[in-house]
């Protein structure tokens, strides 16, 4: 397996390997998620990620060069206010792996892949953020080492 960084050429690949989990959450949270209906559905939204100099992209892909998954990274700092010191995290804002390319090593690898890029960007904690219905991941990601520290609530009225 090859872990590589995106580059701008790849918006539309990228947009086409989103399309799993995104089906995953308009399937889920229907009024809040859109369904893709073809692979150029969020190729702008790409670009403009791939542009933006505090996120990195990357994709694994197999021995054949065929994408097997991809995860974004994006650092974040936050200023000390009297509420909270200072605070600079990796993001992990968005992965995704193929359903056929799953439990195979795929994920394993991009969650390392970001590990280095924290520790190039000489930052000592990754956070994610994951929906209540992906247990599948939840299950994952604690394998992975990741702790829960945060809970969320919303109420339709």
């Amino acid at each position: 397996m090859n872990i590589r960084q995106a580059v701008s050429a790849d918006s539309l690949l990228l947009s086409s390997l989103s399309m799993d989990v995104q089906r995953l959450h308009a399937e889920n949270h229907p009024d809040t998620f859109k369904m893709p209906h073809n692979d150029e559905y969020a190729v702008a939204s790409f670009d403009e990620m791939l542009a933006d100099p505090l996120t990195r992209i990357f994709i694994a892909e197999d021995e054949d060069g065929q994408a097997l998954g991809y995860i974004k990274c994006q650092l974040v700092e936050r200023e000390e206010n009297p509420f909270t010191f200072a605070m600079r995290y990796l993001l992990v804002d968005q992965i995704s792996v193929r359903p056929e390319a799953q439990g195979k090593g795929v994920g394993k690898a991009l969650i390392e892949q970001s590990e280095a890029l924290a520790r190039e960007w000489n930052v000592s904690r990754i956070q994610l953020v994951s929906w209540d219905f992906n247990t599948g991941a939840h299950t994952f990601f604690e394998k992975m080492g990741f702790e829960k520290f945060s809970h969320r609530f919303w109420r339709d009225i």
